[in-house]
């Protein structure tokens, strides 16, 4: 009787588990209670784990780069940090500062990289930089920084696509255009750029490859303050995007784009929405916000939740319950 009662209890809590709540509008914290510090982030996925990197704000404007790592994206565990100001090089927290950290791994090298903003305090320099490790949360140490074959370069994101090539995307000449680099074999540099969306002054790029189809969604340029998100579609990354088109409000719910998450289920393939919510209400204080976003031919639409229900394992998602309430942070 004690075997079968604690066998359906198991099996009871199981059931439980396979609907996981995600809640907006609140900060992270760690099982020890401190603020997850990872603005702008970026995103892995591995080993049934997810790995984030982003900005620590703790200090706002000479930021660290942490990494954590989740199973649900919602309990967050510290890694470490993973750059660090005065540590990992001595210009960072000095003459240097980093921006929007993301994560990579090089199926060839097997080795992790972190390509970013590196940045003079006066937003000068306008260049980029790309960190490696040979294991996730490892010792990173920088490889190169500049401006990728010699281009101003700002606001940015990585892409790799079905084939392993990665590039490297980022506001480009004085925030004027959108330049897609090539990434070398080993990600570490780039080889070729593609000017895209001349003169439209977009940043906070995101690429994602939808059944052969590529989306992107981006922002305006307008400091902290949200604004309207806007996509295009193409067959081809270097040529044929269509015209930007809105998606979302007027504010996207006022988030600004960090990542597209794909969710690939036994049921269903899903796609997550991350985005932030800077300054709410301090720059330390920024909410990372997620919600379902859909592609279907070239046409995307996203809806914002306050909280929602994903099944990780089937790749199902729907709205929670309205009795509902948060589950206790941790």
């Amino acid at each position: 009787m004690l075997v079968t009662m604690i066998t359906m209890s198991l099996a009871t809590n199981a059931k439980k588990e396979t609907w996981t709540t995600i809640q907006n509008g609140e900060v992270w914290l760690t099982a020890e209670g401190d603020t997850v510090q990872a603005h702008a982030p970026g995103f892995l996925y591995e080993g049934g784990r997810w790995y984030m990197v982003g900005e620590d704000r703790s200090h706002p404007w000479n930021p660290d780069v942490n990494l954590y790592s989740s199973t649900d994206l919602q309990h967050w565990r510290l890694e470490r940090k993973i750059i660090e100001n005065g540590v990992t090089d001595r210009r960072l927290g000095r003459s240097r500062m980093i921006e929007r950290a993301k994560l990579l791994k090089n199926p060839r090298t097997g080795k992790y990289v972190v390509w970013c903003h590196w940045e003079s305090k006066n937003y000068g320099a306008s260049e980029a930089a790309c960190f490696e490790a040979g294991s996730v949360d490892g010792q990173y140490r920088l490889v190169w920084s500049g401006r990728p074959l010699g281009i101003k370069s700002r606001d940015c994101n990585v892409f790799v696509d079905n084939d392993g090539q990665a590039y490297f995307i980022s506001t480009t000449e004085e925030n004027q255009h959108l330049g897609l680099f090539r990434l070398a074999d080993d990600y570490l540099s780039a080889t070729e750029h593609t000017q895209l969306f001349p003169g439209q002054r977009r940043e906070a790029p995101v690429i994602v490859n939808v059944q052969g189809r590529y989306f992107m969604l981006c922002s305006a340029c307008s400091g902290w303050a949200p604004n309207q998100c806007k996509y295009a579609t193409s067959d081809n990354l270097q040529q044929g995007w269509t015209q930007l088109q809105d998606v979302g409000d007027a504010t996207c719910y006022r988030t600004q784009a960090a990542a597209v998450l794909e969710i690939r289920g036994t049921k269903q393939t899903t796609y997550l929405y991350v985005g932030d919510r800077w300054m709410d209400p301090t720059l330390p204080e920024t909410k990372t916000i997620i919600f379902p976003i859909s592609f279907d031919g070239n046409t995307c639409q996203m809806h914002y939740r306050d909280q929602f229900e994903i099944n990780f394992k089937t790749g199902e998602w729907r709205d929670a319950k309205p009795q509902q309430h948060r589950r206790s942070a941790r």
